[in-house]
């Protein structure tokens, strides 16, 4: 919810540093463009904002705070974050970054909308008290040595709702270097947030954000700069370095190093890296200016022993330089808030020195010292051509020397069932030599383990998959358990998890650690007799494979079967969450869909937005009641323009709320299945 417009003009208008703070990092939300939820949504929405404040300019900080999803209120807001671990990261933040400024998107009030963004607001206006207070948090100087922080002034935006007395930032200026306003710029930023479908039009024109003065401490107005000293602090040696002299020490390196016309990359030859193994990394610094430099080059990263190369280069010349590297058997990729368990909807940290940052830093650097100090750094990547785009490149990622997944994260049995099922493990190699072993399921207690397959795998990158059938025990029992795959080489290695990597073409990909385990819920429940149902498949949507794990025969429907396939030999269609937005030809055919449930056909659609509604693709009218999220915020009724329904953010969510069956006689809650209450459970 950052304002990108305002964002955009502080930095590339005014030269401002400036850095948006999230509590969290979306991972209780939607996926429109891929499959990743939770944690791995997170990370996705991590590499998005970053992505965003490549263009708008702005630094990036989070919380410890997990999203856990939808929250009414304040108190409820609370029940999962602890209100002092929230407060403490923000300081922490404020104290590192030392703000003149502070800017709330939120004011801590109802008005905001959901908890969550109540308690951003709330942690805003009592974090610039709180920054400042010795008293407050003490153990932030004593064990990081951030000393308290005395900001200046605290606005609220007022993007949302209007104020008594606001001031107008205008953000339709242009920005020379690209040829674009500020607010185009800003709207291409917001539009990195695909996952969230934030995609948005850069209007030209005039433009501009409002907000309001909450606290003055200079005494001299609503100004932005108004009793704003923007010279910078003076450096002692008794004191730690003020962060805006830290800020003015790299933005000076960096001037004189595009002066001297100085250029520093690094690329390996790989872009999957195995602990133990070893990498070629080429170092190239460029001296494209007219005076000779002496450089020091080096590779640093974690555990990393590389050489240091001191050189001369003259005017024009490229120096380049192969350096090959073991990667330490302790290496990880893996960003510092994933390697602890969560404590709840709170991340563990641990003693990471990248708390509160996006990521850790690279696991591969080059960095140039030149002689007259300056310092160049660049994240060593893997880069490759591709033959329809030219050069490409990605990020680094440790993985396993085998990789091995199963098709499924769950599997839920009948109990009464005692049919097999397959499930699937496949392996992917990362390394070049040849390996060999055999890859087995490790079943529960009582079930049958079904034989071990053996494996030979000679190529990098090279993956073979392995099919099971999994058969219950003649006297099985309702409970939780778990299937396992593992693979084992012929030297005794033992191989049991895989990196799923989260990669789209807007931002830089991550890795995430994964077991080969699938969640297996032996539970009393009755199919009816069926056919085939088909599916349409929605946004990060795994109910076919949860269907399929459960014994029911899901047929997934393409737009061609859509456009001419026989609907009518299925027991029932279902429709995906959101696949009225993700699956053109749901609204290109949506009559045949229709005809088939007039015709006697059980057609199921899962939740949609407003593209359903606003298209009528129901077979009656349907709107979603409320007001839209502005004019809540506004406390006045919407203006629409002609043609315009509003948009309502409405919501009744809430998870603890005891269910109550209207009619319990009701063949929908007694067939196949009785349904009660202890189904609503969990």
């Amino acid at each position: 919810d950052e304002d990108t417009d305002l964002i955009t003009v502080l930095v590339r208008g005014e030269g401002a540093v400036t850095a948006y703070l999230s509590l969290n990092r979306g991972e209780g939300g939607q996926n429109l463009i891929g499959s990743e939820l939770g944690e791995a949504l997170g990370l996705l929405r991590t590499e998005e904002l970053l992505s965003a404040r490549t263009l708008d300019g702005g630094r990036q900080y989070f919380t410890r705070a997990y999203d856990f999803g939808y929250s009414r209120d304040l108190e409820d807001t609370w029940a999962h974050w602890p209100k002092d671990s929230i407060l403490k990261d923000v300081v922490r933040v404020i104290r590192e970054f030392q703000p003149q400024v502070i800017v709330s998107v939120f004011s801590g009030t109802p008005a905001d909308g959901h908890g969550q963004h109540q308690a951003a607001g709330w942690a805003a206006y009592e974090a610039f008290t709180a920054a400042e207070d010795p008293s407050r948090f003490p153990e932030l100087a004593r064990e990081e040595g951030l000393q308290p922080w005395r900001t200046q002034k605290l606005y609220r935006s007022t993007r949302f709702t209007a104020a008594p007395e606001m001031i107008t930032i205008p953000t339709g200026g242009l920005d020379a270097a690209v040829g674009q306003s500020y607010h185009q710029i800003a709207m291409a930023s917001r539009s990195r947030h695909r996952s969230q479908d934030m995609g948005t039009l850069q209007t030209a024109g005039p433009s501009s954000t409002r907000m309001t003065l909450i606290t003055d401490l200079t005494g001299k107005g609503d100004a932005l700069w108004a009793g704003i000293d923007t010279t910078l602090p003076v450096a002692t040696a008794e004191a730690p370095l003020p962060a805006a002299v830290r800020d003015q020490q790299t933005f000076r390196s960096v001037a004189l190093a595009n002066e001297r016309g100085l250029m520093l990359d690094a690329v390996a030859n790989s872009a999957n890296l195995v602990p133990g193994q070893r990498v070629e990394v080429t170092q190239f610094l460029w001296n494209a200016g007219g005076d000779t430099v002496r450089a020091r080059l080096q590779l640093v990263g974690a555990g990393v022993n590389a050489p240091e190369h001191r050189v001369t280069i003259l005017p024009g010349a490229l120096f380049t330089v192969v350096d090959t590297l073991q990667v330490p058997l302790s290496a990880s990729t893996e960003p510092y808030f994933l390697r602890l368990p969560r404590d709840g909807a709170m991340y563990r940290w641990g003693n990471s020195p990248d708390a509160t940052l996006p990521a850790s830093p690279p696991f591969l650097s080059a960095v140039a010292e030149v002689d007259d100090g300056v310092r160049l750094t660049r994240e060593v990547s893997y880069r490759w051509r591709d033959p329809a785009y030219g050069e490409r490149r990605e990020r680094l990622l440790v993985v396993p020397r085998i990789g091995v997944r199963l098709d499924r994260a769950r599997i839920v049995w009948p109990l009464h069932s005692r049919d097999a099922r397959t499930v699937t493990a496949t392996l992917r190699k990362a390394v070049s030599d040849t390996i060999a072993g055999e890859v087995r399921l490790e079943v529960p207690a009582g079930w049958t383990a079904p034989p071990a397959r053996p494996f030979q795998l000679t190529r990098e990158g090279e993956e073979a998959s392995f099919t099971f059938e999994l058969t219950p025990p003649a006297s099985a029992v309702a409970g939780d358990f778990e299937v396992r795959a593992v693979a084992v080489t012929s030297s005794g290695d033992r191989y049991a998890e895989f990196t799923e990597v989260i990669a789209y073409p807007h931002i830089s990909r991550r890795g995430i650690s994964r077991p080969a385990v699938a969640a297996l819920q032996v539970m009393d429940i009755a199919l009816p007799p069926l056919r085939a149902v088909g599916y349409v498949r929605g946004a990060a949507d795994g109910v076919p494979e949860a269907l399929v794990g459960l014994g029911v025969p899901v047929v997934e429907l393409t737009p061609d079967s859509l456009a001419r396939g026989d609907l009518s030999r299925f027991d029932a269609v279902v429709i995906g969450s959101r696949a009225y937005e993700t699956v053109p030809a749901v609204k290109e055919f949506n009559a045949r869909l229709l005809a088939y449930a007039r015709a006697g056909g059980l057609l199921l659609v899962q939740y949609q937005q407003y593209d359903f509604f606003e298209g009528q693709f129901a077979p009656y009218p349907m709107t979603v009641g409320g007001m839209s999220l502005a004019s809540f915020m506004a406390k006045q009724e919407p203006k629409l323009k002609p043609g315009e329904r509003p948009q309502s953010h409405d919501r009744v969510t809430d998870e603890n709320s005891p269910v109550r069956i209207l009619d319990p006689s009701s063949r929908v809650v007694r067939m196949p299945n009785v349904i009660g209450p202890a189904d609503w459970d969990g």
